[in-house]
């Protein structure tokens, strides 16, 4: 069998994001079931914040993401403990998600059961895809030698009755509630807020 490989441009977008990510960085490939697809992930050590790590794909704007008639492009990261490792397999999954099922990435949207896949004890199971907060300059991104910019998205892991508000009152009101609460957005085994 032929190990899938990454794109080109992954290389570029690669060394922009571990420039903006700051952090003790590394490119790693993770690889789906089967070894049948593959995505490259910035790990940034340290970045946000010293017991932070940041976990980013640079190579999934070579894959459409169809919204409202419109190609757009994203790549996706969470920003965990230090001590969750689980968190790259996280973003790797919802990755494959995309590139694989055909999944819409997009501000709002949930990847539901993601973080329990991996952290059974997890009090919030679900990834909401909302703009980058901990970073700026990120988006949109220009990069040299890639064709389209690239529209970062930061995954939110939310609970069940979080999801259940986003889905009753729509977005505003699950983040006024996120930020009323004072959630640490890292934080995967926190008590939900409604």
């Amino acid at each position: 069998m032929i190990k899938p490989s990454l794109p080109p441009t992954r290389r570029a977008v690669s060394t922009a994001l571990q420039a903006r990510l700051r952090g003790e960085s590394q490119v790693r490939a993770y690889y789906g079931d089967n070894e049948q697809n593959v995505v490259a992930i910035v790990e940034a050590e340290g970045s946000p914040h010293p017991d932070l790590v940041t976990y980013m794909t640079a190579s999934l704007h070579a894959v459409e993401n169809w919204l409202d008639g419109r190609d757009i492009r994203v790549e996706l990261m969470i920003v965990g403990p230090r001590d969750v490792p689980e968190l790259g397999n996280v973003v790797a999954t919802s990755a494959f998600n995309v590139s694989k099922d055909g999944w819409l990435a997009a501000p709002g949207v949930v990847f539901p059961h993601l973080v329990v896949d991996y952290l059974p004890t997890a009090s919030t199971k679900h990834i909401m895809w909302v703009e980058p907060f901990d970073y700026d300059g990120l988006t949109p991104l220009a990069v040299e030698g890639v064709a389209q910019d690239l529209h970062p998205l930061q995954g939110v892991p939310i609970t069940d009755s979080e999801w259940d508000l986003l889905r009753r009152q729509g977005f505003f009101e699950l983040e006024r509630a996120l930020e009323s609460g004072g959630v640490a957005h890292y934080d995967l085994f926190r008590p939900s807020v409604v």
